[in-house]
């Protein structure tokens, strides 16, 4: 693949395009359609600590992640199918294997290519190393909850809908009242004015309640998208259950399952990261969801205490995890989901947000019967005595 090229404003001063893309601080490398590696910047060959003839000529999934076959773009995001393929640009995190065979998440920008000449279409990947530290820690957290509200955004938009279409209703009916015939020739206006007639008091009274019910919507999103750190709120664990079912109601409603709820009246008030404890439960929430069959589907929520901990109880009837997965559901980037839009990184970040509060997730799962999952948090004594919900 020639990838030299010439100065346009003098053709006697030719640039060497390899050299240029060598000197670039993240991997590059050009994927044609059949998985192969065509090319591949000094920066990507340093960081896989392989030769450049082992890259050059192989396959991307046997160089990248060591898999003797192509990813399952059902899985996870592939640059031949979204890009050579569908002609898309993609953005993803991906785990790649580099020097002494450790995985390590990469951000992946990729955009197709077409050479003019041949007609043959390539994928061009920009790589940038997210490494495994706390900044990689960070990335991976907001590509998760990026996810999340990916999945959600279905059912906010429906939840703010109709509150507006009642606020533009109220509007209607208040010019109405203020004497603009005009829009009495609406059906669903003049059903309105048959009950309640020209009480304006009561339509402003109706906009205000409808634009609070838009602001707890907004709320509830704004605490999720707030950064989790070790630092700690006082958090009403109850409260926080309340309302991601809140998030998640719509999506659920679509799949006619059901929400049980039994939770505990003497739970305390904890010192624990508010928007952590929110995302592990609707990481959960969610998968839990999705494991479950349309209109058979039932998630439990259960709390309790027992000594010094709380425990946050979530069971469903779904089509449950195989023995030999169950180790392997808290590693990074793994998921048999068969959904493009899930990272893999849920229940990793899940952990590591509960790990770091003094806490723990436990998991007990059979095939075709369900899952439970166990998060049990710790009960501040010298904060929470004699202050219960």
């Amino acid at each position: 693949m020639d990838i030299n090229m010439h100065n346009k404003y003098n053709d006697d001063m030719p640039i060497n395009a390899a050299d240029i893309l060598d000197n670039i601080s993240d991997g590059i490398i050009v994927i044609d359609e059949n998985y192969k590696i065509v090319y591949a910047n000094k920066r990507f060959i340093d960081d896989s600590g392989i030769s450049s003839s082992e890259i050059i000529g192989g396959y991307c999934y046997k160089v990248s992640h060591f898999r003797d076959e192509p990813c399952d773009p059902l899985l996870e995001s592939c640059s031949i199918e979204e890009v050579i393929k569908k002609g898309k640009t993609v953005k993803v995190i991906h785990g790649h294997y580099g020097r002494h065979g450790k995985e390590i998440a990469v951000e992946i920008n990729s955009a197709p290519y077409t050479n003019e000449k041949t007609g043959k279409r390539y994928a061009v990947e920009v790589l940038r190393c997210l490494g495994n530290g706390s900044n990689a820690h960070l990335k991976f957290n907001l590509s998760q909850r990026l996810s999340e509200v990916g999945l959600l955004a279905e059912g906010v938009a429906h939840e703010i809908n109709n509150p507006l279409n009642n606020i533009l209703a109220s509007i209607d009916m208040i010019k109405i009242c203020a004497g603009n015939s005009e829009l009495i020739q609406n059906k669903d206006i003049a059903n309105i004015m048959k009950e309640g007639g020209c009480d304006i008091k009561k339509y402003f009274e109706l906009m205000k309640d409808e634009i609070e019910r838009c602001k707890d919507i907004t709320k509830k999103l704004l605490t999720l998208s707030r950064p989790v750190s070790n630092s700690s709120d006082i958090v009403n664990v109850n409260n926080s259950i309340e309302e991601t079912l809140a998030l998640i109601s719509f999506t659920a409603g679509k799949k006619n399952i059901m929400i049980k709820k039994n939770l505990a009246g003497d739970i305390p008030l904890i010192s624990f990261s508010e928007a952590g404890l929110r995302q592990v439960l609707l990481n959960i929430a969610l998968n839990a969801v999705q494991a479950v069959r349309e209109e058979t589907g039932i998630v439990y929520f259960i709390t309790k205490k027992i000594k010094d901990y709380i425990y946050i109880i979530i069971v469903d009837n779904g089509c449950g995890i195989a023995q030999e997965d169950i180790k392997k559901i808290f590693d990074p980037f793994f998921s048999k989901r068969k959904n493009s839009a899930s990272t893999g990184l849920g229940l990793s970040i899940s952990m590591s947000i509960v790990k770091s509060l003094g806490g723990s997730i436990e998991v007990r799962s059979k095939l075709d019967y369900g899952t439970k999952f166990t998060i049990k948090v710790p009960v501040n004594k010298n904060f929470s005595e004699n202050k219960e919900i």
